[in-house]
């Protein structure tokens, strides 16, 4: 089943596991003030859809890759990170409204962005928002949401409805993996849920990803890469399959190694 045709407690449900851990039953039921057996259901129907694991008088996520700590992915491949949201920020033009979503890339573009004028940013990463708080030329809105220290973000149902409360003209966005056929993946089911709610509600949506992420293993899928305006990366990669996914796709690709070779 789709993530959009889970109820508003189910999706509520796994973003707390998400930022929270493991859940237990007795506890949810006084939370939403319903019955065991009606928390139970909701537990049922999400386990069934390999959403949710059940455990002993309770629930967690299933056992799938995790992402590492933002603050330790920040390093990891910062050059190529650096020239994808270099030539993003380029591409961005003044007085544009911008949705920035979690990742390290999408920090680079940050910084990048701090000198545009008259920028509003939407963002559900502190780390963003500590970066453009004080930029001169940015209006800035931090979402709300459940706090996630590993990722230093904001997460769940609140955080989707305030992009939604949005019409942005260009998003910027990142991914856990990239997949051929399933497009763009990520962690979570709450990550892929906001990334969902920032697609549908821009106009020119950038997914910024260096080539690694096409060996990375991340369990959720978020959307196919036709979803998206331009796929930005350092590198195509190498593997045939991918490349002829991205020619299907008709997504604007931009490599920045090879703009750097040919300048």
């Amino acid at each position: 089943m789709p993530h959009h045709k889970l109820s508003a407690r189910q999706q509520d449900i796994l973003a707390r596991i998400g930022a929270r851990g493991a859940q237990q039953i007795d506890q949810l039921a006084r939370d939403y003030g319903l019955t065991t057996q009606s928390i139970r259901r909701d537990i049922n129907a999400l386990c069934a859809m390999g959403l949710a694991r059940r455990l002993h008088g309770g629930v967690d996520l299933p056992v799938v890759p995790r992402n590492t700590p933002v603050h330790a992915r920040a390093g990891l491949n910062s050059a190529a990170k650096r020239l994808i949201a270099d030539w993003i920020a380029r591409d961005i033009p003044h007085g544009a409204t911008v949705f920035l979503g979690i990742g390290t890339t999408v920090r680079y573009a940050a910084e990048a962005l701090r000198r545009h004028r008259n920028l509003t940013v939407v963002t559900n990463s502190v780390d963003v928002a500590l970066i453009l708080g004080e930029a001169e030329g940015v209006e800035l809105h931090l979402t709300g949401g459940i706090w996630r220290s590993n990722d230093r973000d904001l997460a769940g149902m609140e955080t989707a409805r305030y992009f939604e409360r949005f019409h942005a003209t260009h998003a910027v966005v990142g991914a856990g993996g990239l997949d051929p056929v399933s497009g763009a993946l990520d962690f979570s089911h709450g990550d892929a849920q906001v990334t969902n709610a920032i697609l549908a509600n821009a106009r020119t949506c950038y997914l910024a990803a260096d080539k690694s992420k096409w060996t990375r293993d991340a369990a959720v899928r978020v959307a196919p890469l036709s979803s998206f305006t331009t796929f930005v990366t350092d590198q195509l990669p190498a593997a045939r399959e991918a490349r002829e996914s991205l020619d299907r796709s008709g997504v604007r690709v931009v490599a920045c190694n090879d703009l750097v070779e040919s300048s």
